[in-house]
């Protein structure tokens, strides 16, 4: 499937909607004939449960992104929950309705009895014939995410339900080609895990140092107590999980410099704007909550917002500006990045301008430990979870407590985790090309001219010896 083509024809009798994605579905379809919709080998897998009926039980809640798949959000008592929740299985799957296009979509690992998640995921299981790991695979390829973003509906906010999941043409295979598959996707992405952990490691170890200078011990536990005391007069805030956090936190008060509150350090805190953005190229490129990855901007994926002159002004980024998720999945909100590009461009609402006072703080700093286990561990704390998304606010941001050294002390204290950060993008980077190739092995193997034969033609150990050439 080539979305870039510009120009071709479909019969009217062909196309089940009339308009330009229904009729890219309906060419891929046509030039596959093999394929069949997903709804041969899958269903919709809704079973809804009531948290609140447990008020007291801790239940799990699993989220889904563009990275890792499917994957545990929080853990969370039924009293806090105030709608019913979906839940899920071993090997079912589910994703975002609103980002299904971009990947937001995966296989259910090996969950607890009570595993549960948003009442706003769309849930489905295989009922024959496909085994979950080609699945897996399938879902994330390019052609498959392309035939997603021709299926979404939707006027305003286009989303994916199961019923328009079902519609996508998928491959009839057998078991057995169906394994080889993905026995060659896996050999080629064990590159890109090795890769990552390495760069992983590297983070670890550079977080440490810097902690270590500011006096402070990096945090021993990583699993939160399951049984812990704390005294009434003590309590900042009734909840479980709050105070489970604070005991496996870094000890802020224990370190060489006082800490101060994030507040106190910045001139500026400011939403953005809730103007709707498109891919018009009409306007100024508006930065939102996935232009944030890894602490840095990734600008590739551009949208364009029309604002008048006044608002277009007040919402100019400025050099050094921080923006923060103020709204997203519980791992991903309050992740922060520094602006650094050239040009004019504006924030989206869901991100909170932050600016520095440079007489007491230095950007790239106050950046790094936000988004580092300092920051993490109090945005954990207070960040609240409705209906699938984690929200903090200006004042919850404000209230962080930063370790406050001279200006002067925080750049010499970046200097080497900039020059580590420079050894583990370029690592990550590796990681994604190596993947990226891994999915187009699995890509070509699924769309080939005579995909009947994957497994025993021949083409299978072609595409691999290809692959480790570099071909």
């Amino acid at each position: 499937m080539n979305v870039a083509t510009q120009a071709y024809a479909v019969r009217w009798r062909d196309a089940n909607r009339w308009d330009i994605k229904a009729a890219r579905a309906t060419q891929f379809r046509l030039a596959h004939p093999h394929f069949r919709p997903l709804a041969h080998f899958a269903e919709e897998a809704t079973v809804t449960v009531n948290p609140a009926a447990k008020p007291d039980h801790e239940w799990p809640v699993y989220g889904v992104n563009n990275s890792t798949g499917v994957f545990l959000s929080h853990r969370q008592r039924g009293a806090d929950f105030n709608s019913a929740y979906k839940r899920i299985e071993k090997d079912w799957f589910f994703h975002n309705p609103t980002r299904a296009n971009v990947g937001s979509l995966g296989r259910v690992p090996d969950v607890p009895a009570d595993a549960i998640t948003s009442p706003e995921y769309q849930v489905w299981r295989l009922t024959a014939q496909l085994i979950p790991a080609f699945v897996e695979i399938l879902i994330r390829t390019r052609y498959f995410l392309e035939l997603i973003d021709c299926h979404r509906v939707g006027a305003v906010k286009e989303r994916l339900f199961v019923s328009n999941l079902l519609e996508i043409p998928v491959p009839d295979l057998a078991e057995p080609q169906q394994r080889a598959i993905v026995t060659a996707f896996e050999k080629s992405k064990s590159k890109a895990a090795a890769l990552r952990a390495k760069a992983d490691e590297l983070d670890a170890a550079v977080e440490a140092d810097f902690l270590k200078a500011l006096g402070l011990t990096p945090p021993a536990a990583r699993t939160l107590p399951k049984v812990l005391a704390v005294q009434w007069s003590d309590a900042e805030r009734w909840s479980v999980l709050f105070h489970q956090i604070a005991a496996i936190a870094v000890d802020l008060d224990s370190g060489k410099y006082a800490p101060k509150p994030l507040g106190e350090l910045l001139t500026l805190v400011q939403y953005g704007s809730s103007q709707k953005a498109d891919r018009s190229g009409r306007g100024t490129p508006i930065i939102r909550m996935n232009n944030i990855v890894d602490g840095v901007f990734d600008l590739c994926d551009l949208k364009y917002v029309q604002l008048s002159k006044a608002e277009t002004e007040s919402l100019l980024l400025e050099r050094n500006d921080i923006l923060i998720n103020r709204t997203n999945s519980k791992e991903l909100v309050g992740k922060c990045a520094v602006f650094e590009a050239e040009g004019a461009f504006v924030f989206a609402s869901y991100l909170i301008r932050l600016r520095a006072d440079d007489d007491r703080a230095d950007p790239a700093f106050l950046a790094y430990v936000i988004n580092g286990s300092i920051g993490r561990g109090q945005i954990d704390q207070v960040s609240r979870q409705i209906g699938g998304q984690a929200n903090i606010n200006t004042e919850e941001i404000r209230a962080l407590r930063i370790p406050c050294p001279d200006p002067d002390v925080q750049r010499s204290l970046m200097k080497p985790v900039l020059a580590a950060r420079k050894r583990t993008a370029a690592l990550r980077e590796q990681a994604a090309e190596a993947e990226r190739a891994a999915f187009d092995l699995a890509e070509r193997l699924i769309l080939g001219d005579n995909p009947e034969g994957i497994a025993n033609s021949g083409r299978l150990e072609v595409l691999q010896s290809r692959e480790e050439r570099g071909a």
